[in-house]
């Protein structure tokens, strides 16, 4: 292998309150929302690791995914993603991670590239947007120096996820700018039945009959 061996973690632990139940398995176009992270990711790193809230969670997951996909429960109560994400980087057995949600269904080879790319010999790479927010869950981590960070602010209580990659040094960010493909719709979230709907119908344009 000519490069270092990669993670991807995706994280399905959290209530999805808005929408009243598990996104993650939802049905787009005829195949589990979940399902476009793992296809698009698969053939771009090593292992996929993805993380639920509970056990009963990771039989429903297990049961529709291929076996490939290692599911895990989170480590501590709370759902929160950044529980998740200490979870996934805890199980990884590479140096980087790419970190990513299970509702994001525009996932790309060119940005994930970019992002490992990126990373290398840095502690991570995020794309930041021109008013300074940084996207945390699609982000690459590195999983020496942003493991015991993000277990530092969950005993802290701060579980705002993207504090992971504020409060390291040598990271590396990157502007959307950068890349050929629409970053609106990388970076889209499926957390309403709205929002769902768009992405079923964007998906069903864009698949050959």
């Amino acid at each position: 292998m000519n490069r270092p061996m990669r993670s991807a973690i995706i994280l399905a632990g959290g209530s999805s309150r808005r929408l009243g139940y598990d996104k993650g398995l939802r049905l787009i176009a005829g195949k589990r929302l979940v399902a476009y992270a793992i296809d698009a990711l698969q053939p771009l790193v090593d292992e996929v690791l993805l993380v639920v809230g509970s056990a009963a969670q990771r039989e429903y997951y297990m049961a529709n995914l291929p076996s490939s996909v290692k599911v895990l429960v989170d480590r501590y109560s709370g759902g929160s993603p950044l529980i998740g994400l200490i979870t996934g980087l805890a199980e990884a057995n590479s140096e980087y991670a790419f970190v990513t949600a299970c509702d994001m269904p525009f996932i790309t080879r060119e940005p994930v590239e970019l992002l490992f790319s990126k990373a290398r010999d840095r502690n991570g790479a995020a794309f930041i947007k021109p008013d300074g927010w940084i996207e945390p869950l699609f982000a690459v981590y590195r999983v020496a120096t942003c493991l015991p960070e993000a277990v530092r602010l969950f005993r802290a209580g701060d579980f705002r996820i993207r504090m992971v990659l504020r409060n390291l040094r040598d990271m590396e960010y990157i502007s959307p700018s950068e890349l050929s493909v629409d970053s609106k719709l990388l970076f889209f979230d499926t957390d309403t039945e709205e929002k769902l709907a768009f992405a079923e119908r964007i998906i069903k344009e864009n698949t050959t009959p």
